[in-house]
């Protein structure tokens, strides 16, 4: 009778353990960007967007990786929606359509490092036109008259890396965290430098919503219950090659209205982070300079991001 109650307190011992170190190694997120979340009577340029990533903690090694899987869509469209001839069109019209892999590696002094390649097409091909004709005509909107003149179809492949590391973090409520990330590829060639100032409650890089690295598989697992804080983000880009302008770099075809890029763009984010338990969220406004010299104004979105983790 004592073996049977010491092997079953033993079993209890055992499941109860076994339930406090599984980690939430995975997770699922959802990112929506349109300029519609504004509340702005327009919708031009960078006008939607969505995003479909899986993220996983792997388990091999002492440093924490993770990698991730995405899918998303880009549509971008000229200022106006009368636009129908050439001379009317002051950005092009494009969709975007490509699938990524990534892989982030955390190290010591709350760095990280991450890199990825993406597959992509842009033109008809990637079902711009046909997934904005479909919404607006759903929600009463008007149609865009010049899909007609939209980048030609051409598939790319692109490379791209960045680097971040905190610079200065006082009593975990005010930190600064410096960034810089590069893509080179046939769609995109673009630098991008700039830093991170949050305020509030926060993890860690290697653990906090801002990066999307509170998954875990034993490793930098994140210390706090809840994240809670808003931040600022402004960056600039250098432009080399951009395919939503200029049309695929080998295939441009012909009868597109296309564009040269500004060599350099301001961009400023500010947003609101929040992640308990299994559940993050993210709320950003997104404000950029001119893309192209032809634009008549600046662009200005809305993001909202959803993500569920599990074991």
């Amino acid at each position: 009778m004592r073996f049977l109650l010491t092997t079953v307190c033993c079993l209890l011992l055992h499941c109860c353990f076994a339930q406090q170190t599984q980690y939430l190694r995975r997770e699922f997120s959802f990112t929506s960007e349109n300029d519609a979340f504004l509340l702005q009577i327009k919708d031009a340029y960078y006008t939607n967007g969505f995003f479909l990533n899986y993220r996983i903690a792997d388990t091999s090694g002492l440093r924490k990786k993770i990698r991730s899987f995405e899918v998303g869509q880009k549509i971008f469209t000229p200022v106006s929606k009368k636009a129908e001839t050439a001379n009317e069109i002051d950005r092009p019209y494009c969709g975007y359509l490509f699938v990524r892999y990534s892989q982030l590696n955390s190290y010591k002094n709350d760095a990280l490092f991450q890199w990825g390649s993406s597959l992509g097409v842009v033109g008809n091909a990637s079902l711009g036109e046909a997934l904005q004709n479909s919404y607006h005509k759903l929600l009463g909107f008007k149609r865009f008259e010049g899909w007609k003149y939209q980048v030609r179809n051409a598939i790319g492949i692109d490379f791209n890396a960045s680097f971040t590391q905190t610079l200065f973090n006082v009593q975990d409520m005010v930190k600064l965290v410096p960034l810089a990330e590069a893509t080179l590829g046939t769609h995109f060639t673009n630098a991008r430098a700039g830093a991170i100032l949050c305020i509030g409650s926060y993890e860690n890089n290697k653990s906090s919503v801002l990066f999307n690295t509170r998954v875990s598989s034993g490793y930098a697992a994140p210390k706090r219950k809840m994240e809670l804080f808003a931040y600022a983000y402004p960056s600039v880009l250098l432009q080399v090659y951009n395919a939503s302008l200029q049309g695929g770099l080998f295939s441009k075809g012909n009868g597109a209205v296309l564009a040269q890029p500004e060599k350099w763009v301001i961009e400023q984010r500010w947003g609101i982070c929040f992640a308990k338990n299994r559940f993050s969220s993210r709320l950003e406004f997104t404000h950029q300079s001119r893309e192209t010299a032809s634009q008549l104004r600046t662009q200005s979105y809305g993001s909202l991001q959803v993500g569920v983790r599990m074991f």
